[in-house]
């Protein structure tokens, strides 16, 4: 679950949440229809994402959110 301190306000119109795990991130993205937005890496390895940075619409955060905390 992306904790209170992973979900930020990126601009007037979005947030970004930050998620550390692939499975609940590909949820949010074909349930939110939401886009990767940062991809992070460990490791000096491209090849291996380790978290990810989704941007969220103002209208569907309240949504993501209770997604996320049923998800815990």
């Amino acid at each position: 679950m992306a904790k209170n301190e992973n979900i930020w306000k990126f601009n007037d119109d979005e947030w970004k949440v930050h998620i550390k795990d692939d499975g609940i991130c590909q949820k949010l993205i074909d349930n939110f229809n939401l886009e990767r937005s940062t991809l992070y890496y460990e490791n000096g390895k491209f090849s291996e994402e380790t978290s990810w940075d989704l941007i969220v619409p103002n209208d569907k955060i309240e949504e993501v959110k209770k997604f996320l905390k049923d998800e815990a």
